[in-house]
């Protein structure tokens, strides 16, 4: 089924109501460190907390998000937070080279194989020449995180993210993953682990898929039609207080 990894109503409150904007500045910190000024893009927003941050620090970012509930959630902490509903095995709601950084944390686990792969082109065609994209997301070594949440529907190893990046037409993919603590979870244990997955960075050690990657200068993209107002989709949560959510129009102005 289409968009199985959408959690179901009630997720995003069970797993999500407990954070604030404060953990995702190491994301922003990131971003500072690898990538230029300019637009971000959050895929996958859930309840906004990495827009809220980027907001506050003054950075320019627009959140997409599958799920009514997570969008409502983020409303009702933040009313006037850019995230409005999309899902991401449809066309990217914006014009070619509108982004300097796309991300998507915690993620690509929840999307299928052709949705993934679609996002990853779609990333690559709304970002500008050399801007960045990043992914954060489990490895499929992780068996906890596989275990722990049904959504998890997609889990990579870090080679097969690479290779992903790579036949969408990304350059220059830099691994951001960590080890699994197998020496325990004492200071000394994690840093031993560190170590020994520097020296030998086996897929079946990390924990992660984490990447980024570069869109080439003087890459192209296919034309598209480019109007003031485009349906980027609806979504009808059973249940809602408010009833279906109708699809939103929005202006392509308000992504640059």
């Amino acid at each position: 089924m289409l968009d199985a990894g959408i959690g179901p109503l009630g997720y995003h409150r069970q797993y999500y109501l407990d954070r604030d904007w404060h953990a995702y500045t190491d994301i922003l910190a990131r971003i500072v460190r690898h990538s230029l000024p300019g637009p971000i893009l959050d895929l996958g927003a859930g309840c906004g907390y990495l827009v809220e941050a980027a907001s506050l620090w003054g950075m320019k970012c627009v959140g997409l998000e599958g799920s009514a509930e997570a969008i409502e959630l983020a409303k009702l902490r933040t009313p006037d937070l850019d995230i409005r509903v999309h899902r991401l095995s449809s066309e990217l709601p914006s014009a070619n080279e509108s982004f300097q950084t796309v991300v998507l944390n915690q993620v690509i686990e929840h999307l299928e194989a052709g949705t993934a792969r679609h996002t990853v082109q779609e990333s690559l065609r709304v970002l500008r020449p050399g801007g960045m994209l990043m992914i954060l997301a489990p490895s499929k070594a992780n068996r906890s995180e596989a275990s722990a949440d049904p959504t998890h529907i997609n889990m990579m190893s870090p080679r097969e993210l690479r290779d992903l990046l790579v036949d969408c037409g990304f350059e220059r993919v830099t691994s951001l993953d960590v080890p699994l603590p197998l020496l325990g979870t004492s200071r000394l244990s994690r840093g031993l682990m560190a170590l020994l997955f520097k020296l030998i960075p086996l897929d079946q050690l990390s924990a992660t898929s984490n990447a980024i990657a570069f869109k080439p200068h003087g890459a192209e993209c296919e034309p598209r039609p480019f109007t003031n107002d485009h349906a980027v989709g609806a979504a009808s949560v059973a249940g809602s207080p408010n009833g279906p959510v109708s699809t939103l129009h929005l202006r392509y102005s308000a992504f640059c």
